[in-house]
């Protein structure tokens, strides 16, 4: 028999390696399911303990192993995604390349070409295989090939280069092109050209250039002034016979604001035509512009409104018409009808008249004893006298005569008359000063009816003043012709009244017979002369007379 100690002690050891055994049994199941990363652990010295290190070892390498190849997988899986991608790309670029609606080339530094799309050979008339034959520098005329070498060399400095070319087609036929070159690969020295075709664009061009310089040379040569303003009223183009009627240089006139040459005493009619020419778009109207010696010009002007998509007003399209020589040809034919109708009732005035003054002065020369018709008969006789000199007005208004003309020093025959009435103006405190040239050519006119001319507008500049002032002549030589300026810094004379001056029997004084100017009138157009007043209410009046030189 065993003894019970012994037994005890081999039951304890039998324990202890069946428990080994069992972990080891339960670790090997483990890794046999795929749980590499689960470890044994047995630690003893026997058989069993060194094949469970050996076991866990195999296993730890073996989960190594297993990442690895999942981490190949994984990039193997990466590297066909972006291999998939990049076909997906290079079948998209592919797709550009051939149905991009301009041509492209690719080429060497040598100008060979590699590739070309669809459209570059629809463009030339050149299949494919013939095209890439032919370097891409002679698809050009020669004498833009010079153009295109610099361009090249440009673009191989730069990177890229855009510049507008000729191609040749294979019928020879030449079309215009706008070329963009640019690097692809520096290091394998190839170029990439897009190559649009802008013939079509470049006939527009030229037909718009064409177009535009028959309207510029229209513009330029016409004899109405035209013009072209922005919203601000500025101008932004006017033609030459606008430029030179105003006496500006373009350099001044462009820029400048549309009321600038506008009449100073109608600017407010002018912005209310303005504003109604905004809200209308169009209009036609009379208007009166200034030189810049401020030299009134009369005009009818046409005006458009600029537009833009919006409706937004962008400026003005204007012609102006110079109808100043119009207005004088029919003030003169207003002024001739007026003065044949002055004369016709002059006339018949006159002889009315001259009985109803004769039959008086003979009742006078018979004295009557009745005080009383004496003076009635004295009355009458100087009422018929005061009419006879209003009917020689008339006549000398209608037909004035030319029976003294001489050559004459206009300063003396007007310094004549200031002698005259000098005097007289000063006790009303009216001063007269002289502002004489005294080198003036001499005139031939009649001196007598000169004369009656300067009293007759001294004597108007006299009136207008109640408070006293100035009445300043001056005298000089024009051109071909003499000017005699009478001012005076009265009370002047409105817009309306201007109009109607020279209209015999027209006045604004209570006492007047309004023939006094018409007169005048006539007399200076019966010595080829001009009349014209020019006057600022509140201001004063400018009587100015022009007389021509002898030839």
């Amino acid at each position: 028999m065993i003894p019970i100690g012994v037994g005890l002690l081999m039951c304890g050891v039998f324990y202890l390696y069946y428990r080994s055994f069992i972990r080891f049994k339960k670790g090997v199941d483990v890794f046999q399911q795929g749980h590499l990363d689960y470890q044994i652990g047995l630690h003893s010295n026997d058989e069993l303990g060194e094949l469970s290190k050996a076991i866990d070892e195999m296993a730890q390498q073996l989960a190594e192993a297993t990442q690895t190849v999942h981490q190949m997988q994984g990039k193997q899986s990466e590297y066909i995604d972006r291999e998939a991608e990049l076909q997906k790309n290079e079948d998209y670029f592919r797709r550009l390349f051939e149905y991009s609606n301009d041509a492209v080339f690719i080429y060497d530094f040598e100008g060979t070409i590699q590739d070309v799309n669809n459209k570059a050979c629809e463009m030339l008339g050149y299949p494919k295989k013939s095209l890439l034959k032919i370097p891409f520098l002679n698809l050009q005329p020669e004498e833009e090939q010079s153009n295109s070498k610099a361009a090249f060399r440009t673009s191989t400095k730069t990177g890229s280069i855009r510049y507008e070319s000729v191609m040749q087609r294979k019928d020879s036929s030449l079309i215009f092109v706008e070329i963009s070159s640019s690097i692809v690969d520096l290091k394998k020295g190839i170029m990439q050209s897009i190559v649009s075709n802008i013939t079509q664009r470049k006939e527009i061009e030229e037909s718009l250039r064409m177009s535009e310089e028959k309207f510029r040379t229209f513009m330029e040569t016409a004899s109405d002034l035209m013009f072209i303003t922005d919203a601000d009223g500025k101008f932004t183009y006017v033609n030459l016979a606008m430029a030179n009627g105003l006496g500006y240089t373009m350099e001044e006139i462009i820029g400048m604001p549309f009321h600038e040459v506008l009449d100073r005493d109608r600017m407010k009619e002018a912005r209310e035509k303005r504003e109604k020419f905004i809200d209308m778009g169009e209009d036609i109207h009379e208007l009166v512009w200034e030189t810049k010696n401020r030299r009134k010009i009369y005009g009818e002007m046409k005006a458009m409104g600029i537009f833009n998509q919006e409706g937004k007003f962008k400026g003005i399209r204007g012609v102006f018409r110079d109808i100043t020589e119009r207005k004088k040809i029919e003030e003169s034919q207003r002024l001739t009808q007026l003065g044949k109708f002055a004369a016709d009732m002059a006339h018949e005035v006159k002889n009315q008249m001259m009985i109803i003054g004769s039959r008086a002065k003979i009742a006078l020369m018979r004295k009557p004893e009745d005080p009383e018709l004496l003076k009635d008969l004295t009355v009458v006789t100087g009422q018929c006298e005061r009419v006879d000199k209003m009917v020689k007005r008339l006549l000398m208004f209608s037909k004035p005569s030319k029976e003294d003309y001489k050559e004459t020093d206009i300063n003396k025959s007007v310094d004549f008359v200031v002698d005259m009435l000098e005097h007289q103006f000063s006790k009303d405190n009216v001063k007269i000063e002289k502002n004489y040239n005294s080198s003036l050519p001499l005139v031939k006119i009649d001196e007598k009816q000169m004369q009656e001319v300067y009293m007759n507008l001294m004597g108007n500049a006299f009136e207008a003043m109640q408070d006293g002032g100035i009445i300043t002549i001056s005298t000089k030589a024009k051109d071909d012709y003499i000017q005699i300026d009478i001012t005076d810094n009265g009370e002047g004379i409105s817009e309306e009244d201007l109009q109607k001056i020279f209209d015999p029997f027209f006045t604004t004084k209570e006492k007047g017979t309004g023939l006094g100017l018409s007169a005048c009138y006539g007399i200076i157009k019966a010595h080829d002369g001009e009349l014209k007043y020019t006057s600022k209410k509140g201001e004063g009046t400018t009587a100015t007379i022009t007389l021509p030189l002898p030839d």
